[in-house]
């Protein structure tokens, strides 16, 4: 599946941002989650978008619509950008000992991911960050970003 960099002026209403335009790189291509995240995560909302806006590759109106990653089928992903914080680690560390946020914590892993459902809710109980991290590496960099944006947004 390919994914893409895009600003939507109103809902379902796209236009493509060329990454390789804006980051005058045009030996790189840009078209998985992975790539777009290494490239967007090194500069703020208002620095991406004056690159965007001084390269001139969309019209006006969608200029002041939400950047998004979407991929083939029109999902929606937020943007990572310079000051999200993607720290797994940093996260759990924060919150072990919280029973709630944990409980919300496991709720999104089994969602993503039904396999070691019994490793995860022993690593939980536990409080062993060791174990919790070595479960989720298993997963996709897709299914470990899903998680971590829903509890960044919901917590």
């Amino acid at each position: 599946m390919r994914y893409h960099l895009v600003l939507e002026a109103r809902p379902g209403d796209f236009m493509p941002v060329d990454i390789n335009i804006i980051s005058q790189d045009k030996t790189h291509r840009y078209d998985t989650i992975e790539e777009i995240d290494s490239y967007t995560k090194r500069f703020s909302l208002d620095e991406i978008m004056t690159m965007i806006s001084d390269s001139n590759i969309v019209p006006f109106k969608y200029l002041d619509g939400k950047l998004h990653v979407i991929n083939d089928n029109k999902y929606r992903y937020p943007v990572l950008l310079r000051t999200t914080d993607f720290s797994l680690d940093t996260f759990l560390t924060n919150h072990i000992e919280d029973k709630q946020i944990m409980n919300k914590f496991l709720n999104i892993y089994l969602k993503t991911s039904n396999s070691q459902k019994e490793k995860m809710k022993s690593a939980i109980a536990e409080c062993s960050i060791s174990k919790i991290l070595h479960l989720l590496f298993e997963l996709s960099y897709l299914d470990v970003r899903n998680i971590y944006t829903y509890l960044n947004a919901n917590i």
